[in-house]
């Protein structure tokens, strides 16, 4: 077998093995960055890491990040701008706690207007097809 196949299976393990002087990367998780050398052993920082997994993992905690995003964007606030996102926290730090963003804000709600009449079973399709509306583009 070449070894570009042996790369293809999913049922094998991937072997752990820690790059030259590095600390090992994360398992099971690709494209995390490896452990700095000085939490790489320590327990008490993988048993942290392994409770963030978790609770990233719960889909509560993910709508609950989405719905403070979403009071964030609504504020102004650039959710890709770190600096501008732990200000909003900060500033709103007593109300997350009262747990007042647990529902996503509103959007005011849009008016549809109609500009001309309704297009009848039996007339002929808007289209412009020479066939009756129903037979075209109504469904």
């Amino acid at each position: 077998m070449s070894s570009w196949i042996k790369k293809l299976n999913p049922f094998k393990k991937a072997e752990e093995t820690a790059p030259e002087g590095g600390a090992p990367s994360l398992p099971g998780i690709p494209g995390m960055p490896q452990l700095p050398p000085e939490l790489a052993n320590d327990p008490k920082a993988k048993g942290m890491m392994g409770a963030f997994l978790r609770k990233w993992k719960d889909p509560a905690f993910l709508k609950q990040l989405r719905t403070l995003a979403m009071h964030m964007q609504k504020d102004g606030v650039d959710v890709k701008d770190m600096a501008a996102v732990k200000a909003w926290i900060e500033k709103n730090q007593d109300r997350i706690e009262k747990g007042e963003f647990k529902d996503a804000p509103t959007a005011p709600g849009e008016t549809f207007v109609k500009t001309g009449p309704d297009t009848g079973r039996n007339e002929p399709c808007h289209c412009g097809s020479g066939k009756k509306f129903k037979k075209c583009h109504g469904r």
